[in-house]
Protein backbone atom coordinates (compact mmCIF):
# COMPACT_ATOMS: atom_id res chain seq x y z
CA UNK A 1 0.00 0.00 0.00
CA UNK A 2 1.32 3.12 -0.94
CA UNK A 3 0.60 5.97 1.82
CA UNK A 4 1.01 10.11 1.87
CA UNK A 5 0.96 11.60 5.42
CA UNK A 6 0.50 15.70 5.27
CA UNK A 7 1.85 17.57 8.04
CA UNK A 8 3.32 20.91 7.48
CA UNK A 9 5.79 20.44 10.64
CA UNK A 10 8.00 17.16 9.90
CA UNK A 11 10.86 15.51 11.44
CA UNK A 12 13.68 17.42 12.58
CA UNK A 13 10.88 19.41 14.36
CA UNK A 14 9.57 16.70 16.78
CA UNK A 15 7.23 18.44 19.13
CA UNK A 16 4.74 15.73 20.18
CA UNK A 17 2.56 16.31 17.04
CA UNK A 18 5.54 16.09 14.81
CA UNK A 19 6.98 13.34 16.54
CA UNK A 20 3.55 10.88 16.62
CA UNK A 21 3.20 10.98 13.06
CA UNK A 22 7.02 10.11 12.71
CA UNK A 23 6.56 7.36 14.93
CA UNK A 24 3.56 6.12 12.73
CA UNK A 25 4.91 6.82 8.84
CA UNK A 26 8.21 4.66 9.96
CA UNK A 27 6.29 2.39 11.53
CA UNK A 28 4.20 1.76 8.33
CA UNK A 29 7.65 1.73 6.09
CA UNK A 30 8.95 -0.88 8.55
CA UNK A 31 6.11 -3.15 8.04
CA UNK A 32 6.81 -3.13 4.05
CA UNK A 33 4.20 -0.02 3.00
CA UNK A 34 5.56 2.86 0.62
CA UNK A 35 5.33 6.02 2.83
CA UNK A 36 5.46 9.29 1.38
CA UNK A 37 5.19 12.66 3.84
CA UNK A 38 4.31 15.79 2.31
CA UNK A 39 5.25 19.03 4.56
CA UNK A 40 6.60 22.51 4.47
CA UNK A 41 10.08 23.82 3.54
CA UNK A 42 9.56 25.96 6.38
CA UNK A 43 11.51 24.07 9.42
CA UNK A 44 13.91 22.70 7.03
CA UNK A 45 17.54 22.34 8.34
CA UNK A 46 19.04 20.60 5.32
CA UNK A 47 18.65 22.24 1.69
CA UNK A 48 17.16 18.79 0.61
CA UNK A 49 13.56 19.27 -0.82
CA UNK A 50 13.29 15.33 -1.22
CA UNK A 51 14.97 13.04 0.77
CA UNK A 52 14.14 9.96 2.48
CA UNK A 53 14.72 8.86 6.52
CA UNK A 54 13.92 5.99 7.72
CA UNK A 55 12.39 4.23 4.96
CA UNK A 56 10.38 7.94 4.60
CA UNK A 57 10.17 9.63 1.27
CA UNK A 58 9.93 13.21 2.69
CA UNK A 59 8.78 15.70 -0.22
CA UNK A 60 9.04 19.45 1.60
CA UNK A 61 7.18 22.06 -0.20
CA UNK A 62 8.00 25.74 -0.58
CA UNK A 63 4.92 27.67 1.61
CA UNK A 64 4.27 30.98 3.75
CA UNK A 65 3.77 31.27 7.41
CA UNK A 66 1.01 33.96 8.81
CA UNK A 67 2.45 34.05 12.28
CA UNK A 68 0.75 31.02 13.82
CA UNK A 69 2.33 27.54 12.25
CA UNK A 70 -1.73 26.52 11.41
CA UNK A 71 -1.89 29.03 8.65
CA UNK A 72 0.94 27.74 6.62
CA UNK A 73 0.20 28.31 2.79
CA UNK A 74 1.41 25.66 0.52
CA UNK A 75 3.11 27.68 -2.64
CA UNK A 76 2.51 23.84 -4.76
CA UNK A 77 2.59 20.38 -4.18
CA UNK A 78 3.93 17.63 -5.87
CA UNK A 79 1.03 16.35 -8.11
CA UNK A 80 2.65 12.68 -8.85
CA UNK A 81 2.80 11.69 -5.13
CA UNK A 82 -1.09 12.29 -4.59
CA UNK A 83 -1.90 10.37 -8.33
CA UNK A 84 0.38 7.84 -7.84
CA UNK A 85 -0.90 7.18 -3.76
CA UNK A 86 -3.30 4.23 -2.43
CA UNK A 87 -4.69 6.46 0.57
CA UNK A 88 -3.80 10.20 1.95
CA UNK A 89 -3.73 10.98 6.13
CA UNK A 90 -4.49 14.13 6.73
CA UNK A 91 -3.18 15.12 10.56
CA UNK A 92 -4.89 17.92 11.59
CA UNK A 93 -8.03 19.73 10.54
CA UNK A 94 -6.42 23.27 11.94
CA UNK A 95 -4.07 23.69 9.64
CA UNK A 96 -4.66 25.67 6.61
CA UNK A 97 -1.44 23.59 4.88
CA UNK A 98 -3.65 20.48 5.30
CA UNK A 99 -6.74 21.59 4.52
CA UNK A 100 -5.45 22.82 0.67
CA UNK A 101 -3.90 19.89 0.35
CA UNK A 102 -6.78 17.60 1.24
CA UNK A 103 -9.00 19.49 -0.99
CA UNK A 104 -6.15 18.76 -4.14
CA UNK A 105 -6.00 14.88 -3.27
CA UNK A 106 -9.97 15.14 -3.04
CA UNK A 107 -10.16 16.19 -6.50
CA UNK A 108 -7.52 14.06 -7.97
CA UNK A 109 -10.46 11.13 -6.36
CA UNK A 110 -8.02 9.72 -3.22
CA UNK A 111 -9.73 8.56 -0.31
CA UNK A 112 -8.96 10.58 2.93
CA UNK A 113 -8.51 10.05 6.47
CA UNK A 114 -8.39 12.68 8.65
CA UNK A 115 -7.35 13.24 12.09
CA UNK A 116 -9.75 15.88 13.61
CA UNK A 117 -7.64 17.56 16.77
CA UNK A 118 -7.98 19.83 19.84
CA UNK A 119 -11.86 20.50 18.33
CA UNK A 120 -13.47 24.49 19.38
CA UNK A 121 -10.29 25.14 21.79
CA UNK A 122 -10.02 28.35 20.20
CA UNK A 123 -13.46 29.35 22.04
CA UNK A 124 -11.60 28.76 25.65
CA UNK A 125 -8.13 30.74 24.18
CA UNK A 126 -7.61 33.41 26.94
CA UNK A 127 -6.52 36.30 24.31
CA UNK A 128 -10.17 37.80 22.94
CA UNK A 129 -8.76 38.54 19.85
CA UNK A 130 -7.31 35.21 19.10
CA UNK A 131 -11.20 33.62 20.56
CA UNK A 132 -12.93 35.67 18.34
CA UNK A 133 -11.48 35.67 14.93
CA UNK A 134 -8.71 32.35 15.73
CA UNK A 135 -12.72 30.73 16.60
CA UNK A 136 -13.91 31.94 13.06
CA UNK A 137 -11.16 30.24 11.27
CA UNK A 138 -11.26 26.93 13.40
CA UNK A 139 -15.16 27.16 12.94
CA UNK A 140 -14.56 27.17 8.79
CA UNK A 141 -11.78 25.15 9.18
CA UNK A 142 -13.50 21.68 10.80
CA UNK A 143 -16.63 22.18 8.42
CA UNK A 144 -14.36 22.07 5.20
CA UNK A 145 -12.42 18.82 6.74
CA UNK A 146 -15.66 17.69 7.67
CA UNK A 147 -17.00 17.61 4.23
CA UNK A 148 -13.80 16.01 2.83
CA UNK A 149 -13.42 13.20 5.32
CA UNK A 150 -12.97 9.68 4.03
CA UNK A 151 -12.91 8.53 7.65
CA UNK A 152 -12.16 10.34 10.92
CA UNK A 153 -9.63 9.67 13.62
CA UNK A 154 -9.71 11.16 17.40
CA UNK A 155 -7.42 11.26 19.37
CA UNK A 156 -9.81 11.02 23.22
CA UNK A 157 -13.47 10.92 23.82
CA UNK A 158 -14.35 14.91 24.14
CA UNK A 159 -13.19 15.96 20.58
CA UNK A 160 -15.31 12.15 19.26
CA UNK A 161 -18.19 13.85 21.01
CA UNK A 162 -17.74 17.00 19.09
CA UNK A 163 -17.31 15.69 16.04
CA UNK A 164 -20.27 13.75 16.26
CA UNK A 165 -22.82 16.04 17.44
CA UNK A 166 -21.75 19.33 15.22
CA UNK A 167 -21.25 17.93 12.24
CA UNK A 168 -23.01 14.17 12.10
CA UNK A 169 -19.98 12.01 11.51
CA UNK A 170 -18.50 9.06 13.28
CA UNK A 171 -15.09 8.92 14.46
CA UNK A 172 -12.53 5.92 15.56
CA UNK A 173 -10.72 6.92 18.34
CA UNK A 174 -7.42 6.08 17.86
CA UNK A 175 -4.73 7.52 20.62
CA UNK A 176 -1.06 7.56 20.00
CA UNK A 177 1.47 5.07 20.21
CA UNK A 178 4.44 4.88 22.00
CA UNK A 179 7.93 3.40 21.60
CA UNK A 180 7.96 -0.41 22.50
CA UNK A 181 11.21 0.55 25.05
CA UNK A 182 8.86 2.78 26.97
CA UNK A 183 7.14 -0.50 28.24
CA UNK A 184 10.09 -2.96 27.96
CA UNK A 185 13.44 -1.25 28.83
CA UNK A 186 14.82 -2.13 32.52
CA UNK A 187 14.60 1.05 34.98
CA UNK A 188 17.88 3.07 35.07
CA UNK A 189 18.38 6.23 35.90
CA UNK A 190 22.32 6.22 36.07
CA UNK A 191 22.69 7.09 32.40
CA UNK A 192 20.34 10.15 32.75
CA UNK A 193 22.43 11.65 36.01
CA UNK A 194 25.87 10.36 34.91
CA UNK A 195 26.07 12.32 31.56
CA UNK A 196 24.31 15.46 32.51
CA UNK A 197 25.84 15.04 36.25
CA UNK A 198 22.43 15.50 37.48
CA UNK A 199 22.80 14.57 41.72
CA UNK A 200 20.40 15.63 43.38
CA UNK A 201 17.10 13.30 44.75
CA UNK A 202 13.98 15.24 43.49
CA UNK A 203 14.25 15.24 39.73
CA UNK A 204 11.02 17.64 38.72
CA UNK A 205 10.95 16.85 34.86
CA UNK A 206 9.21 18.39 31.97
CA UNK A 207 9.47 16.80 28.10
CA UNK A 208 8.32 18.67 25.52
CA UNK A 209 8.43 22.24 23.46
CA UNK A 210 10.49 24.89 24.80
CA UNK A 211 7.50 27.79 24.44
CA UNK A 212 5.96 30.38 25.53
CA UNK A 213 2.39 28.44 25.58
CA UNK A 214 4.30 25.45 27.65
CA UNK A 215 3.91 27.13 30.77
CA UNK A 216 7.94 26.60 31.97
CA UNK A 217 7.66 30.22 33.45
CA UNK A 218 5.22 29.12 35.90
CA UNK A 219 7.80 26.26 36.65
CA UNK A 220 10.46 28.74 37.57
CA UNK A 221 8.14 30.75 39.56
CA UNK A 222 7.21 28.07 41.13
CA UNK A 223 11.03 26.75 42.23
CA UNK A 224 11.73 29.23 45.02
CA UNK A 225 8.66 27.79 46.78
CA UNK A 226 9.52 24.61 46.01
CA UNK A 227 13.07 24.92 47.18
CA UNK A 228 11.68 26.32 50.69
CA UNK A 229 10.60 22.80 51.33
CA UNK A 230 12.40 20.20 49.22
CA UNK A 231 15.84 21.84 49.73
CA UNK A 232 17.66 18.76 47.18
CA UNK A 233 15.00 19.26 44.34
CA UNK A 234 15.84 20.34 40.95
CA UNK A 235 13.91 21.03 37.38
CA UNK A 236 14.88 19.35 34.70
CA UNK A 237 13.64 20.68 31.11
CA UNK A 238 14.41 18.76 27.74
CA UNK A 239 13.52 19.38 24.08
CA UNK A 240 13.89 21.89 21.65
CA UNK A 241 12.08 25.31 20.71
CA UNK A 242 11.80 28.85 21.30
CA UNK A 243 15.80 30.22 21.72
CA UNK A 244 14.55 34.07 23.16
CA UNK A 245 12.23 31.24 25.60
CA UNK A 246 15.22 29.47 26.74
CA UNK A 247 17.25 32.62 27.55
CA UNK A 248 14.18 34.30 29.16
CA UNK A 249 13.77 31.15 31.49
CA UNK A 250 17.61 31.24 32.49
CA UNK A 251 16.84 34.63 33.08
CA UNK A 252 14.15 34.56 35.12
CA UNK A 253 16.08 31.91 37.14
CA UNK A 254 19.15 33.91 37.91
CA UNK A 255 16.78 36.95 39.11
CA UNK A 256 14.73 34.40 41.68
CA UNK A 257 18.12 32.88 42.92
CA UNK A 258 17.33 29.25 41.47
CA UNK A 259 19.75 29.55 38.42
CA UNK A 260 21.29 26.29 40.27
CA UNK A 261 18.15 24.34 40.30
CA UNK A 262 17.65 24.76 36.88
CA UNK A 263 18.98 22.28 34.00
CA UNK A 264 17.32 23.19 30.12
CA UNK A 265 19.37 20.20 28.27
CA UNK A 266 17.71 21.07 24.87
CA UNK A 267 16.92 17.58 22.73
CA UNK A 268 17.80 14.38 24.44
CA UNK A 269 17.97 10.81 22.82
CA UNK A 270 14.67 8.81 23.07
CA UNK A 271 17.12 6.27 25.60
CA UNK A 272 17.61 9.68 27.74
CA UNK A 273 14.24 10.56 27.72
CA UNK A 274 13.65 7.34 29.29
CA UNK A 275 16.31 7.33 31.77
CA UNK A 276 15.35 11.13 33.00
CA UNK A 277 11.96 9.87 33.20
CA UNK A 278 13.63 6.97 35.46
CA UNK A 279 15.39 9.70 37.59
CA UNK A 280 12.39 11.65 38.15
CA UNK A 281 9.95 11.78 40.78
CA UNK A 282 7.55 13.89 39.32
CA UNK A 283 6.63 15.01 35.93
CA UNK A 284 5.14 18.39 35.16
CA UNK A 285 3.00 20.06 32.23
CA UNK A 286 2.15 23.46 33.56
CA UNK A 287 0.88 24.26 29.89
CA UNK A 288 -1.36 26.96 29.33
CA UNK A 289 -1.97 26.14 25.62
CA UNK A 290 -5.96 25.16 25.37
CA UNK A 291 -5.01 22.88 22.08
CA UNK A 292 -3.54 20.18 24.44
CA UNK A 293 -5.25 17.41 22.69
CA UNK A 294 -3.15 14.49 23.03
CA UNK A 295 0.47 15.40 24.99
CA UNK A 296 2.02 11.87 23.59
CA UNK A 297 4.82 12.52 27.00
CA UNK A 298 1.79 11.66 29.33
CA UNK A 299 1.90 7.92 28.29
CA UNK A 300 5.29 7.85 28.12
CA UNK A 301 5.83 8.86 31.62
CA UNK A 302 3.21 6.81 32.64
CA UNK A 303 5.01 4.09 31.04
CA UNK A 304 7.82 4.32 33.17
CA UNK A 305 5.96 5.15 36.55
CA UNK A 306 5.72 8.25 36.84
CA UNK A 307 3.21 10.46 38.53
CA UNK A 308 2.08 14.15 36.46
CA UNK A 309 1.14 16.81 37.31
CA UNK A 310 -0.55 19.33 35.02
CA UNK A 311 -2.74 22.26 34.20
CA UNK A 312 -6.48 22.30 33.56
CA UNK A 313 -6.35 22.76 29.93
CA UNK A 314 -7.23 21.22 26.90
CA UNK A 315 -7.67 17.13 26.70
CA UNK A 316 -5.32 16.80 30.08
CA UNK A 317 -8.02 17.30 32.57
CA UNK A 318 -9.27 13.55 31.29
CA UNK A 319 -5.79 12.26 30.83
CA UNK A 320 -4.13 12.74 34.39
CA UNK A 321 -6.94 11.54 36.72
CA UNK A 322 -6.62 13.91 39.95
CA UNK A 323 -4.99 12.47 43.35
CA UNK A 324 -5.38 9.41 41.19
CA UNK A 325 -2.41 9.56 38.74
CA UNK A 326 -1.15 12.70 39.14
CA UNK A 327 -2.61 15.88 40.20
CA UNK A 328 -4.61 18.77 37.96
CA UNK A 329 -3.60 22.48 39.13
CA UNK A 330 -5.00 25.87 37.59
CA UNK A 331 -2.89 26.95 34.61
CA UNK A 332 -0.07 30.44 35.43
CA UNK A 333 -0.44 30.09 38.91
CA UNK A 334 2.70 29.03 40.38
CA UNK A 335 2.32 28.69 44.10
CA UNK A 336 -0.55 25.74 43.31
CA UNK A 337 2.09 24.20 41.08
CA UNK A 338 4.21 24.37 43.97
CA UNK A 339 1.95 23.13 46.61
CA UNK A 340 1.25 20.09 44.41
CA UNK A 341 5.16 19.15 43.65
CA UNK A 342 5.54 19.19 47.29
CA UNK A 343 2.42 16.98 47.98
CA UNK A 344 3.96 13.85 45.76
CA UNK A 345 7.86 14.74 47.14
CA UNK A 346 6.70 14.88 50.90
CA UNK A 347 3.49 12.96 50.99
CA UNK A 348 4.55 9.19 50.74
CA UNK A 349 1.12 7.22 51.24
CA UNK A 350 -0.30 9.39 48.68
CA UNK A 351 2.40 8.48 46.26
CA UNK A 352 2.19 5.20 47.02
CA UNK A 353 -1.35 5.10 45.87
CA UNK A 354 -0.65 7.14 42.58
CA UNK A 355 2.11 4.88 41.76
CA UNK A 356 -0.43 1.76 42.47
CA UNK A 357 -3.13 3.68 39.81
CA UNK A 358 -0.11 4.19 37.21
CA UNK A 359 0.56 0.74 36.96
CA UNK A 360 -3.27 0.01 36.26
CA UNK A 361 -2.58 2.70 33.35
CA UNK A 362 0.11 1.23 32.12
CA UNK A 363 -1.34 -1.58 30.77
CA UNK A 364 -3.92 0.20 28.73
CA UNK A 365 -0.90 2.01 26.70
CA UNK A 366 -0.90 0.95 23.42
CA UNK A 367 2.50 0.79 20.98
CA UNK A 368 3.44 2.02 17.73
CA UNK A 369 3.14 -1.42 15.78
CA UNK A 370 -0.40 -1.64 17.72
CA UNK A 371 -1.99 1.98 16.50
CA UNK A 372 -0.20 1.04 13.20
CA UNK A 373 -2.20 -1.99 13.05
CA UNK A 374 -5.83 0.21 13.68
CA UNK A 375 -4.90 2.68 11.39
CA UNK A 376 -4.12 -0.01 8.28
CA UNK A 377 -7.84 -1.71 9.08
CA UNK A 378 -9.30 1.96 8.32
CA UNK A 379 -6.97 2.51 5.33
CA UNK A 380 -8.26 -1.20 4.04
CA UNK A 381 -11.89 -0.50 4.99
CA UNK A 382 -12.32 2.58 2.94
CA UNK A 383 -10.25 1.69 -0.15
CA UNK A 384 -12.53 -1.77 -0.22
CA UNK A 385 -15.48 0.69 -0.33
CA UNK A 386 -14.17 3.11 -2.79
CA UNK A 387 -13.81 0.08 -5.30
CA UNK A 388 -17.41 -1.05 -4.76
Amino acid sequence: MKITHIFHNYYPVLGGMEKAIQSLAEEQAKTGHEVHVITSTLTMRSKQKKEVINGVHIHRVGAIRLHFPDLTYPMGYPRYVLEETDIVHVHSQNSLFNIILAECAKKLGKPLVIDFLALDYLKSHPNPLIRLFGNHYQERAQRRAASLADKAITMNEKDHRILRKKYGIESEIIPHGIDERYLTKPKDEKLFREKYGVNKENVIAYIGRIHPSKGLDVLVKALPLIAHEVNDSVAVIAGGGSEAYRRSLLMLARKLKVDGRVRILGYISEDEKISLLDASKVFVLPSRHFGEAYPLVVDEAYARGVPIIASRVGILPLRIRHLKTGMIVRPNDPSLLANAVMILLKDDELSKAIHAKIKDEKTKLLTWQLVCERIKKGYQEIITKEMK
